[in-house]
Order: structure tokens, then sequence, then C-alpha cells
């Protein structure tokens, strides 16, 4: 005998089916359109790359978007320890009123810790992680291989040594006064006002050892450039009293030995720009990126 299914209970399991084919969709998709229809712009937020909480990354669409699309990845700074992908956002949003077309990628990074056993290989790890990630996903984001990286002081080293020694399809790449001597210890290791023990105890939880010349040379992007490496954007304030300007003075003068092209462009400024001098690098960066990733 079949069993009996009362009135009231088949519209009860009806509704409850229901509700829940309403309720499937498909993954939002950025493309925010179906058919033929243009790409519009879009931004998805805090999309996850890993399963520690600060491995995400913002990415920042344009519209009309296709699988030439180039791809901007942003590094924040904040002594290898501190900092957040919003810190750069004043300079995401210049980036993107001079340059409409390119996808802008703002990653947080595991920070370097003593206590978390994070440290330099571990953020390299994340950087490669965020990349992976965007490009099994470049169809989905409709955006192309080509990709630039760019940061800002600590970022700045991260995004060159990145570079210079983990990555040669990268395109080219932007230091904002990003330290290029690590192994300069007569300067880290100084008391000065502005420096004292904060910077010397930074680089020894980001290298993962206290000083050794031979370590903190392999992490230097000073000491990791050869007449290969991807063309290079640097910008620095003759005044920086964090990152001495001689680094990036040193590293441009090396560049150019090695016959690696080049720009290098110094403000009157400490370690930030104003708002004039932010523009104008930007303006500067761009125009750069364009000529090696477009």
């Amino acid at each position: 005998m079949k069993p009996r299914i009362h009135f009231q209970n088949f519209i009860l399991i009806s509704l409850c089916i229901v509700s829940l084919l309403a309720c499937t969709k498909d993954p939002i998709s950025p493309d925010n359109n179906s058919g033929t229809n243009p790409l519009v712009d879009t931004t998805l937020l805090n999309v996850e790359y890993g399963s520690h909480t600060r491995q995400v990354y913002d990415i920042y669409l344009p519209a009309d978007r296709d699988e030439n699309t180039s791809v901007l990845l942003m590094i924040h700074g904040g002594a290898w320890k501190a900092g957040q992908k919003e810190d750069f956002n004043y300079y995401l949003n210049l980036i993107k009123s001079k340059w409409s077309t390119v996808a802008i990628v703002n990653m947080n990074y595991r920070l370097a810790s003593n206590a978390d056993n994070i440290h330099h290989n571990e953020i390299m790890a994340d950087i490669h992680e965020v990349l992976n990630h965007v490009n099994t996903n470049k169809d989905y984001y409709h955006v192309s291989e080509k990709v630039g990286v760019m940061g800002a002081s600590a970022g700045g080293q991260l995004a060159m040594i990145y570079t210079y020694k983990y990555n040669s399809d990268i395109k080219c790449v932007g230091s904002i006064f990003g330290p290029t001597i690590i192994n300069d210890w007569s300067w880290y290791n100084s008391t000065n006002l502005f420096l004292g023990d904060f910077v010397s105890n930074s680089l020894t939880e980001y290298v993962g050892q206290p000083w050794d010349t031979t370590a903190y040379k392999a992490v230097s992007p000073y000491w990791n450039i050869s007449s290969s490496s991807q063309p290079t954007i640097i910008f620095h304030g003759s005044f920086d009293p964090i990152v001495p300007v001689y680094q990036s003075q040193w590293m441009h003068g090396k560049l150019n030995t090695l016959g690696v092209t080049n720009e290098y462009y110094e403000y009157v400024a400490f370690h930030s720009f104003d708002n004039t001098q932010s523009a104008d690098a930007i303006n500067k960066l761009v125009a750069f990126f364009k000529t090696h990733i477009e």
C-alpha cells in the first residue's frame, strides 16, 4: 500500500521545493551582464585567495574589458609587519582616474611575525598565490596575463624582489620610496630619532633572523637585478628619514649600468608625497606601465 500524503503536507512540500529553487542561483559574475552586452565597471572586495584572514584582495575591473586587459597588482607598505590594502586607496583612485582600462588588484598579505612564523618566504608565497588566483580566474574576470606590480615603502621592496627574483613573467615594476638594500645595516641599525629599534626589529621579523649579511642581501632588490631584469620605475623623497634616498639613487645607477630600462624621479619630500607630487608620480607610473604591459 502506498503511503498517503495529506493535501496540506503536499502543499507544504511543494512550497519548500519552490522556495529552494528560487534561492538557488548561479554565482554572481563580475560581468553583471549576459549575452553580448558590454561588460560594466565592477568591484569585488575581499576575494579570498587562502585560508588566513589576511589572504584577501580587492579587484577593480574596468568596463569593456576583454582578454587583452592588463592587470596592475598593488602591494601596501607598513614595515612588513603592519598596514593594509586600504592604505593604498588614495593611489588606487588616482590610477583609476588616469588609466580607466586597467584591472587593478589591491592585496593584503600575511604580516611578518616571529610569533606566527611569517617571514619573507611566506609573503612571497602570498603574492604568488594572488597572481595565480587572478590568472586561474582570468576568463571569469575577462583579463589578460599581462601584469605589472607596484608598491610603496616596504611594499615597493616586496614588489621589486618578487619581480626580479621569483617571477620573470611580470612585465614591469614600480616602487614608491621602497628600500632596495636591506643589508644596509649601518642605516637600519641606527638609533636616530626616526628609526630607533623599530626598523631593525621589523627586519628581523621580515627576514626571519637577526642580522646576517647573506640572508639580508638575498632579499635586497639591489643585489637581485641583472641585465634581464624587468623595466623599473622608482620614486623617492630627497629628505626621506626612513629609507635613505641614496638607495634609490644607487639602484637607478646600477639599472643603467646593466642596461635595464628604468626611470627615476626624486621629489623634495620625506617618506611621503603631497597631493601634487603623488599626482605627478602616478601620471609618470601610468605612462611607464602602459608602455610595457599594454
